[in-house]
């Protein structure tokens, strides 16, 4: 008669129980939604907010010690943020520009 072979050992979790895998920090997530979303919703002061958020996000994941990730997410906030601002700016010097062509063509 044959014997069946012994089931397989659990799986092992090494000496400090299960492994714990780095997780995507939140505040990177926020500032990246921040930053997105303000190309629809008051430009220039959610882009500033998701810059502050991006700047705690990074000194949050960098002391995390590898626990946390998001590092993309916070260099890609901080881009669309600059982006936004620029063009927020650049948008108001040309409205300024024609602004003060039109006054001065219709004094003319």
């Amino acid at each position: 008669m044959s014997q069946l072979p012994p089931p397989p050992p659990p799986p092992s979790y090494g000496a400090g129980g299960p492994v714990r895998m780095p997780e995507t920090s939140s505040n990177a997530v926020v500032a990246l939604v921040l930053a997105i979303g303000s190309f629809v919703l008051c430009p220039v002061v959610l882009a500033v907010i998701a810059l502050v958020v991006a700047g705690s996000a990074q000194r949050q994941i960098e002391a995390s010690g590898g626990w946390q990730t998001g590092t993309g997410l916070v260099q890609a906030a901080r881009v669309i943020s600059w982006v936004n601002i620029g063009l927020a700016v650049l948008g108001t010097v040309l409205f300024f520009l024609i602004a003060a062509v039109a006054v001065s063509s219709s004094s003319h």
